[in-house]
């Protein structure tokens, strides 16, 4: 009897240790999406879609909990931001219902090179499948800003009008379907689909 608790437990040492090289190996992710941008809404669905990429490169991290943490660059072709390139590096991390908030942290610069200030750059929410081969992210724009009364700058999405992005897709049907299905735990609480 005492011969099998070596190889057994041996067994159990490997397997436990070849569980947590899996899941806390990171995962390389590089890349390239076509995809379309699209309103919500009734107005939105009268709307044209407009084609749009998204270049994601990065590493994906899983915990043992299965909490997914990604750090490198999104970046929706095109698109311009108030961050210096030299700062372009996000870290993600997604919630349980699947969404995880772009935030660019950043500093200024003066002409010498000292620091000026810093900021946040609040750009994004994204969904992403396992492997980012899908995204869907709900777009922030100038359109949904106002100043709080602290003077902070919000933003306000709303699923009734909200601009989305998803890919791979071409139309604005496969976009919903694609968005249904990768904020499914997030609309959950809701219930409903979007439209």
């Amino acid at each position: 009897m005492k011969k099998w608790i070596l190889p057994f437990g041996l067994i159990v040492i490997i397997i436990c240790v070849a569980w947590i090289m899996y899941v806390k190996h990171s995962r390389n992710i590089d890349l390239e999406l076509a995809g379309v941008k699209y309103q919500l809404g009734s107005e939105g669905a009268k709307l044209e879609t407009e084609p749009a990429t998204v270049v994601i490169q990065g590493k994906l991290y899983t915990s043992l909990k299965n909490e997914r943490v990604f750090k490198g660059e999104v970046q929706i072709v095109g698109e311009q931001i108030p961050v210096p390139q030299d700062q372009r590096k996000v870290e993600i991390h997604f919630s349980k219902d699947g969404w995880g908030s772009i935030s660019y942290p950043y500093f200024v610069y003066d002409e010498r090179g000292a620091t000026i200030s810093s900021d946040i750059y609040q750009s994004h929410s994204i969904f992403a499948n396992k492997d980012f081969s899908q995204v869907t992210l709900l777009l922030n724009n100038s359109d949904q800003q106002s100043v709080s009364e602290d003077g902070n700058t919000q933003t306000a999405w709303s699923s009734e009008n909200g601009m989305m992005l998803s890919a791979p897709a071409s139309t604005r049907e496969e976009a919903l379907a694609l968005s249904d299905k990768l904020m499914r735990k997030f609309l959950k609480s809701d219930g409903e689909p979007l439209h």
